[in-house]
């Protein structure tokens, strides 16, 4: 075998040449598959914050909607019984229905998947492309 001026055999900078090109391609193919990560988490979280902006501006509106709509109500039955039955019955009437809402739109949120699995699986898949890479090149 030839030596060249290092004391380095001609296949050890075959060797080294090789896989620093594996080590360039993970580089990439990580850069690659950070990227793919950050748009499917993009993706997935956007809805959840739609659908949070929806349940706060939907709450504000029933908030303030539901001020009147009560004021109206105690009035019409404060015909009929002393006017703080009429609250009560009328507040606990809003407040178990606003109980229903929460609940369910947090049932919601809850259900809600924002685990990027497509680049787990394809960053699996790149793992084992690389180890078959650095394998077949050593050898």
């Amino acid at each position: 075998m030839m030596t060249n001026n290092n004391g380095d055999t001609g296949n050890d900078g075959a060797w080294l040449h090789q896989l620093s090109g594996v080590t360039r391609d993970g580089v990439m193919l990580l850069q690659q598959e950070w990227s793919l990560a950050r748009q499917e988490t993009i993706e997935k979280v956007r809805p959840a914050a739609i659908s949070t902006g929806l349940i706060a501006g939907g709450g504000l509106m029933a908030a303030v909607g539901s001020t009147y709509i009560m004021q109206a109500l105690v009035q019409m039955l404060a015909t009929r019984m002393p006017a703080w039955l009429a609250s009560l019955l009328s507040g606990l009437g809003f407040t178990l229905g606003g109980v229903a809402l929460i609940r369910n739109g947090s049932r919601q949120l809850q259900e809600l998947d924002v685990i990027p699995q497509k680049t787990i699986d394809s960053l699996r898949e790149d793992k084992e492309w690389l180890l078959t890479q650095i394998k077949s090149r050593l050898t």
